[in-house]
């Protein structure tokens, strides 16, 4: 995701089948006069940890020859730095969020996605595919993969339901608020409400210091603490820690039902920003047709549904929502997206290069830094 989510650093090493190992194999074959066996093909895979469970159901690698090797990462920049240190040409798959998909079109690190490949592409949500930062000259560059809202996080037990996003700035709340460390998440939440744009990645150096100075004062005044991750914000909801939030994740419902612990979210008046991760094929990935089932077996009905069941989180094709758990329907309301999109919005991607007065991506990220410091 386009945050810190509840994942773990692992992985595995990565690599191609050499030739060497392949003829070793051909030469046993012969000399025992059996047929040869050959070795399922390696195809790398590098995203978030769990994203890559679709891929492990059933019999799918083995029906595809497919050895999968993982690497796993604790945020998108990492697959940014893989693939320009030269990742691309050993890469065949990744997840990453949809707003860094510019960066990568614009670097030429991406292969352009051959929609005639992909059969369940049609089930696939036109809200998701029409996104303007996943297409270039007509072209796909990303498939959308699950979603969610970074709606406000409540005990009901212990707050009323909030209808605006400063309500958890009230003094009844002081100490108990949950604020949880994620950029884009933050200044998408709080540049609205403090400087009244409408497109919170297009601001001024002026109101983005304004939105962090407001962000200082939420952390010193009002939060619990800052948490590293959703994850630790939901555990402080379930110890009672905090009661309400300046910034959440509708999955959070979900990871708190698992601790036997009820919260709900509500989408504020301001709004909420709706964050996507997508499936894409990095320039040159060795194994392109194989590249292509997988992201096929991420976005059939079967995938999605295990992606809802495991993470909580939102499905991007109609053909699963007749499988999924009532309660992520509930969250998620599937069956009328648009008027859930008219307070939940796509923000573009920070400019990457100077834009007329607006900051560019690693100027919002060096004065972010101002609020992790104070």
């Amino acid at each position: 995701m386009h945050k810190n989510k509840e994942t773990a650093l692992s992985g595995a090493p990565f690599g191609r089948r050499s030739f060497v190992a392949g003829a070793a194999a051909l030469t046993a074959g012969i000399a025992t006069g059996l047929r040869p066996v050959f070795a399922d093909t390696q195809v790398v895979w590098v995203g978030w940890q769990g994203y890559d469970e679709p891929l492990k159901l059933g019999s799918f690698l083995a029906d595809n020859g497919i050895s999968l090797a993982t690497t796993y990462i604790n945020t998108n920049e990492e697959i940014i730095t893989r693939l320009q240190a030269g990742g691309a040409g050993q890469t065949d798959l990744i997840t990453i969020y949809f707003g860094h998909i510019p960066i990568l079109v614009g670097a030429d690190l991406l292969e352009p996605i051959d929609e005639s490949k992909l059969p369940g592409i049609k089930d696939v949500f036109p809200e998701f595919l029409n996104v303007d930062s996943i297409r270039r000259d007509g072209k796909l560059y990303a498939m959308p993969f699950t979603w969610g809202t970074l709606s406000m996080i409540y005990d009901p037990a212990a707050a009323p339901k909030p209808t605006s996003w400063k309500d958890c700035l009230k003094e009844e709340f002081k100490g108990k608020v949950s604020l949880v460390d994620d950029a884009t998440g933050l200044l998408a939440t709080w540049a609205p409400i403090v400087t009244g744009t409408k497109t919170p990645t297009r601001i001024t150096m002026d109101e983005l210091k304004k939105t962090v100075d407001f962000l200082i004062e939420i952390k010193k005044n009002h939060a619990r603490t800052l948490a590293s991750s959703y994850g630790e914000a939901t555990d402080m909801f379930a110890r009672g820690e905090v009661v309400t939030s300046a910034i959440g994740w509708d999955a959070m419902v979900g990871f708190a039902g698992a601790k036997d612990k009820k919260l709900d979210f509500a989408i504020p008046e301001e709004g909420v920003m709706v964050f996507m991760d997508t499936v894409a094929i990095p320039k040159g990935a060795p194994h392109l047709d194989l590249a292509y089932k997988m992201m096929e077996q991420c976005i059939s009905a079967q995938g999605q549904k295990h992606i809802a069941d495991t993470l909580t989180q939102a499905v991007i094709t109609k053909a699963a929502v007749p499988l999924i758990d009532a309660k992520n329907r509930e969250i998620y309301h599937y069956d009328n997206l648009a008027s859930m999109f008219e307070k939940a919005r796509f923000y573009p991607f920070w400019p990457l290069e100077p834009e007329g007065d607006f900051v560019t991506h690693d100027q919002s990220q060096e004065e972010y830094q101002r609020f992790l410091k104070a």
